[in-house]
């Protein structure tokens, strides 16, 4: 019985038949060291293609789950920024109406203005009449030496 963990405990006859050099070709972490434990043995480097090819079939496993997690990324973020496009919209138009709204209160208060404007030039202009006669009245009064 092999122990990969144990390869230092390999006895001569062991290392003819190279089993501990299988023993670390099965505990190779890394494909370089693979590759330099095979390099000079082919059964071993046939070996290693087909380890590599079984774990291709990994990798490929592992890109389609990769991409199909790219895939439901892109669709949440499509619905993400399809419900902030309709909120976007629905606060564009409250703005909209607010806006409107705003519009025909400055109309209002503006109408308004206007018309407290045109009374207090008519209340101005007769209290410049009002001025006018009294300035009269005293001329007169005081012409017939009334003083007031």
């Amino acid at each position: 019985m092999v122990d990969l963990n144990r390869t230092d405990m390999a006895t001569d006859e062991d290392k003819a038949h190279k089993v501990d050099t299988w023993a670390r070709l099965f505990k190779a972490k890394t494909w370089e060291e693979i590759k330099m434990i095979t390099r000079d043995n082919p059964s071993m480097n046939s070996t290693a293609e087909t380890i590599f090819l079984s774990n291709s079939d990994f990798e490929i496993r592992e890109r389609c789950r990769a991409r199909e997690d790219a895939i439901v990324h892109e669709q949440f973020q499509k619905q993400q920024i399809e419900t902030l496009t309709a909120e976007l919209t629905k606060a564009n138009e409250e703005k909209a109406q607010i806006a409107k709204e705003s519009d025909a209160k400055l109309a209002k208060v503006t109408e308004e203005k206007k018309e407290s404007d045109a009374k207090l030039a008519k209340v101005t202009e007769e209290k410049k009449k009002s001025d006018e006669e009294n300035a009269l009245l005293r001329q007169i009064l005081k012409d017939h030496g009334i003083d007031v």
